[in-house]
């Protein structure tokens, strides 16, 4: 070691207070302990006071921070104040550990984790000396609790005898404790890397000072736990830290590693006249076309410029895009691609890639004590001032009507029923294509992460209009389920749980189910009962025997349930996924930050982000004759967030499809040539040829270069418009708008296109690394703008501009063919004591210019939202 014994250790830490931290613990004796309790070193000081000891400290940290602590005791104070329980904690290390590198050479040595936080515990209170006082003698026994189980006292120490004893709370020592779940940053994770997380175990002052979602450096020592239990103990250990501290990382993301050879070639790129080019050329170069919605990616790339006002609002500079079309046209591609360019993202299904989902929830699981409940953060709150690209936003993951659910009070219900028991008292948002049933104050049985069941509060139920296939499950036990294609299922793969949509499962799948409920098939009289795999005391897995795709025939609506924390319940004895509860993206979107008010947690989360979504039609392919509002499983109030939508076709085209078989052929003719190069010894492929092809393939900005690119002008652009860009902004909304001064006339935009156009403006200037907002900025932005609006901003029935087609999902002209038939059915049902038949009402309805189809339709709408019903089958009164 760096010095002899103990005392000269101790003499060491306190020569280097004196030479170093004299300020710093001045300063402590004046706030202990109330305000302050910890004196932080920077451990590259005590490097340059003595690097031995510093040595010491990182493989030792245990013995060497007591004796850190004993000299702290010791130093000579100018006030008369005892430092007795005060911490010495090491700030982060100038090298830091990546959390998968950690390895067995690093237990009980000092290291630095940077990642965020995923989840976090309520402080909670831990005993470290329990007091235990002898009903017999009175005397009191001390006893420290340093490991996991809870220590009580053998015999009295004043009368020897074994008790009883009881727990004196005033005289025991209690400490604030939490645990913390720390994942890798995206921002370091390339190629579809699965981020990895450890547990950091903190006490005392420096609990309560992070929440999910925050950027962390953590310092500790490395620990290990047996897995297993007392039963049956494992060989194999889990990490864990013990920490020391941990600080929020001020550090953004744009301030990435970029050299003066990187700035150089950066702002030689910026003053290229076709910069713009270059960049879409940089996306997704195997994707042909889509340059326009390429341009506004990379757009979204670089944001526009947060602003705080005076008066302490806020302006978001991030920008909202979402994809909707044709399936088979590369969205997933171009999100992917878009994940892997951007400095910091995060890319998800829309079925959630966790159990906080898309935004944030209070869950309770295997984290902690396995009963506590924890804040824990979604894709949203993990792509905090980066990108979250969210893939198959749309998904309509439901099961039909009869699908009996499993409640926590032991009650079985058919959800349908469930939908409208809830709903003749609960909170109703009706949809375009069903309804949103909140309230009820019901529990549903549920799988947590650890394989257990418990019971979790049902936050909602959504009940949709039922597509036209559904998909039937069976399995070997003779438990069915009829859902809807893209309801996911848990699945045992490879001994992992992974989620596969109904539509996708095969026969000999072994899905997941509650043991606790088990069904048994009766074979010639004897009850046998098929092999299962045990995945905890709960859940077993079952093979499924048969999968078959269904027409619908029976079913108006399909329903499924929002549970939070778990995101999953049980439904005809299989544990299913189920559908998050999107109210909370529209604060996402809008404010940037998440509020979570559950189960005592009282938390407000960041989530400076901009979202990338994309969603197929809801009926599989686009329909430009449709409003976009009817056309996916969106509500509108979520869809009007979006800056810019983009619909994406597949529409024959010869030109068009001679250029992109061309495109493909060449693409794969390149990566052909390139294989055979690298595989084949013997081959007739020269490197001229291979460049040649590659270069037509090839982004035309290397990746790498492009993400230090947008960090950079991230980091050093903040533009203003020049007076020309504001009055070519100006005058494009005022003209718009002007369309709709007449008194019928529809509302053409509102206020938040014009926000996302001097958003866009700004994001041009930076990739130009402009200062300034110049005209051309805002022309381009203006096409860009104009032509999401002439795809998806246009009633189809009159083809001018109306808000309202994504505001509400609405177009005026639809409102007012509701009214007229609302209008139809008052005065027929004048005419009949019962109401208004419906063969009647439908006959008539060419009178206000609506077709039969088109009016059974809306009379179902108008059913739905409670503005008509039936007072006698196939008879209808207005409410």
């Amino acid at each position: 070691m760096a010095q002899g014994d103990n005392a000269e250790l101790v003499d060491a830490f306190l020569e280097f207070y004196r030479d170093y931290y004299r300020d710093e613990i001045g300063e402590l004796a004046r706030k202990y302990p109330n305000e302050k309790r910890s004196l932080y070193l920077d451990w590259n000081d005590l490097f340059q006071f003595d690097s031995d000891l510093a040595d010491d400290y990182r493989n030792q940290p245990e013995q060497l921070q007591e004796y850190a602590e004993e000299a702290l005791r010791l130093y000579d104070l100018p006030v008369d104040v005892s430092l007795g329980q005060a911490h010495v904690r090491i700030l982060p290390l100038p090298d830091s550990t990546e959390i998968r590198d950690l390895r067995s050479r690093h237990v009980n040595t000092l290291v630095t984790v940077r990642g965020i936080v995923r989840k976090a515990t309520d402080v909670k209170s831990k005993m470290e000396v329990a007091a235990f006082e002898c009903q017999r003698c009175g005397t009191l026994t001390r006893i420290p609790q340093s490991t996991g189980n809870f220590q009580e006292p053998h015999e009295c120490q004043g009368c020897e005898r074994q008790g009883p004893f009881v727990l004196n709370h005033d005289q025991s020592e209690f400490v604030d404790a939490q645990k913390l779940r720390v994942q890798e940053s995206p921002e370091g994770l390339r190629g579809g890397e699965t981020p990895q997380a450890i547990d950091i175990h903190i006490e005392d002052d420096i609990t309560g000072e992070v929440t999910p979602g925050d950027h962390v450096a953590g310092t500790g020592i490395l620990r290990l736990e047996q897995q297993g239990n007392q039963q049956e103990k494992s060989p194999i250990f889990d990490h864990y830290m013990e920490g020391v501290s941990v600080k929020v990382d001020e550090e953004q993301f744009e301030d990435m590693e970029i050299t003066e050879e990187d700035k150089k070639e950066i702002i030689s790129l910026s003053n290229e006249p076709d910069i713009y080019e270059k960049m879409v050329g940089s996306i997704a170069p195997s994707i042909f076309g889509y340059e326009q919605e390429k341009l506004a990616m990379m757009l979204q790339l670089f944001s526009g410029v947060t602003k705080h006002l005076p008066d302490g609002s806020r302006i978001r500079g991030d920008l909202h895009m979402l994809l909707i079309g044709d399936p088979g046209t590369g969205k997933s591609q171009m999100l992917g691609y878009i994940e892997n360019i951007a400095p910091r993202s995060v890319y998800t299904s829309g079925k959630g890639s966790s159990s906080a989902g898309l935004t944030a929830a209070a869950v309770r699981d295997d984290f902690g004590d396995g009963q506590q409940w924890t804040l824990e953060a979604g894709a949203l709150v993990l792509a905090d001032q980066g990108i979250a690209a969210v893939d198959e936003l749309d998904k309509m993951r439901c099961v039909t009507g009869d699908s009996l659910v499993h409640l926590g009070n032991g009650r079985i219900s058919r959800i349908r029923d469930l939908a409208h028991e809830v709903a003749e008292f609960g909170e109703v948002e009706y949809l375009d294509n069903g309804r949103t049933i909140r309230g009820g104050d019901l529990e549903a049985w549920t799988m947590d992460e650890g394989g257990n069941l418990v019971r979790r509060p049902i936050q909602a139920i959504h009940e949709y209009e039922a597509p036209d296939e559904l998909t039937e499950v069976t399995l070997e036990t003779g438990e069915q389920l009829t859902a809807t294609e893209d309801h996911p299922f848990f699945v045992l793969e490879d001994g992992e749980r992974v989620e596969r949509a109904a539509s996708e499962l095969e026969e000999g799948d072994w899905t997941y189910v509650p043991r606790e409920d088990p069904v048994r098939a009766s074979d010639g009289g004897l009850i046998v009962e098929p092999p299962a795999k045990q995945i905890s005391e709960d859940i077993e897995c079952r093979q499924i025997t048969s999968v078959r795709q269904v027409r619908n025939n029976d079913y108006d609506a399909v329903y499924d349930l929002t549970v939070e924390g778990t995101h999953n319940f049980v439904a005809n004895g299989m544990v299913v996924h189920n559908s998050e509860d999107r109210s909370a993206m529209h604060e996402a979107l809008e404010q940037q930050k998440i509020s979570v008010s559950k189960a005592g947690i009282n938390a407000t989360l960041k989530s400076r982000c901009s979202l990338l979504g994309a969603a197929n039609p809801k009926y599989g392919r686009f329909d430009q004759y449709e409003p976009i509002g009817e056309q996916i499983e969106l509500e509108p109030a979520l869809i009007s967030r979006f800056d810019l939508i983009f619909t994406v076709t597949d529409s024959p085209d010869p030109d068009k499809d001679s250029d992109l078989a061309e495109h493909i052929l060449n693409t794969n003719y390149a990566g052909e040539l390139h294989t055979q190069r690298n595989h084949m010894t013997n081959h007739d492929v020269s490197d001229d040829e291979v460049a040649k092809m590659t270069e037509e393939v090839d982004p035309d900005i290397d990746a790498e270069l492009v993400r230090k690119y947008i960090a950079y002008a991230k980091q050093n652009c903040y533009p203003r418009m020049t007076e020309e860009a504001r009055e070519a902004i100006r005058d494009f909304y005022v003209d718009l708008r002007s369309k709709g001064a007449d008194e019928d006339a529809p509302v053409p935009v509102t206020a938040r296109k014009l926000e996302a156009l001097v958003r866009l403006s700004e994001a041009s200037a930076r990739m130009r690394l402009s200062d300034t907002v110049e005209q051309s900025d805002a022309e381009k932005v203006i096409a860009i703008v104009r032509e999401c609006l002439q795809n998806i901003g246009v009633d189809p029935e009159t083809g001018e501009f109306d808000a309202d087609v994504i505001e509400t999902g609405t177009s005026k002209s639809q409102r007012d063919r509701i009214k007229n038939l609302k209008q139809l059915i008052s005065d027929i049902e004048e005419d009949y004591d019962e109401g208004a038949p419906v063969d009647v009402v439908l006959e008539r309805a060419d009178e206000i210019g609506m077709d039969r189809s088109k009016a059974e339709h809306e009379i179902e709408k108008l059913k739905q939202k409670g503005e008509v019903y039936e007072p006698r089958t196939d008879h209808l009164r207005t409410t």
